[in-house]
């Protein structure tokens, strides 16, 4: 793709990024309409507790975010340790090297290719871009250097919110309820145990898979008190 190529795609990008609204929600479908998949989720890199999703643009798509973010391993989980794209072929039946995530997957109604794309400004990596298609296949290069343009201006955004220069730069940064509540979770298996934010999230993320459930599941039965983790319990 060259130079018009790119303008193009920013224009398009930004476009439908304001008619969806401007916010960080409106990214992933935006990123839908001028790229070749068909849905797309944002995840962000969260301090101790790891990637999280922060918006989908549909429900298959968030169910493998929250896959991804339950067992804290993944193709975004790469993207953001490496800052390089990382592809799957086919969603049911390439995941060997995520033993946890294939695992779990395999009991969602998931189909198709996956393509995280990570967002990242120099050494800093801000999370990842999941871009979905229907069919399994391989990624050209086309498409990885569109991916990889759209990520970048979705970084600039989320760096502009940062500085409080963006416009929505709140709705930029806003946590979404489920990751809220992971927060507070923690936070309570803390003072439960007497242990670190570290090893609060992964008693939460142990926990979770133990019992076949999502993450936020887990912070739910933790703020509800229907399960203590104190005195060495699980």
């Amino acid at each position: 793709m060259g130079v018009a190529g790119f303008e193009s795609l920013t224009e398009r990008f930004l476009a439908a990024l304001r008619r969806g609204g401007g916010d960080l929600s409106a990214a992933c479908q935006a990123a839908v309409q001028v790229l070749p998949v068909q849905r797309a989720a944002i995840m962000i890199d969260e301090r101790d507790v790891g990637v999280q999703p922060w918006c989908s643009s549909d429900e298959i798509a968030a169910r493998v975010e929250t896959v991804q973010a339950t067992v804290g391993e993944g193709p975004a989980v790469d993207a953001v340790a490496t800052g390089v794209p990382v592809s799957v072929v086919d969603l049911t039946a390439n995941c060997g090297r995520w033993p946890g995530f294939a695992a779990a997957l395999s009991r969602e109604p998931v189909t198709g290719a996956l393509t995280a794309m990570p967002l990242r400004l120099g050494a800093v990596r801000f999370g990842a871009l999941d871009l979905y298609r229907a069919s399994p296949g391989r990624v050209d290069e086309a498409m990885i250097s569109a991916g990889l343009h759209i990520a970048d201006i979705i970084t600039a955004h989320l760096v502009s919110a940062r500085s409080g220069s963006a416009e929505h730069a709140g709705e930029w940064l806003r946590q979404p309820l489920t990751s809220a509540s992971i927060h507070q979770a923690a936070g309570m298996v803390i003072a439960q145990r007497g242990v670190g934010a570290a090893d609060a999230y992964a008693t939460l993320r142990t926990y979770a898979m133990h019992q076949g459930i999502s993450l936020a599941e887990a912070a739910e039965r933790v703020l509800r008190r229907r399960v203590r983790f104190d005195n060495g319990s699980r």
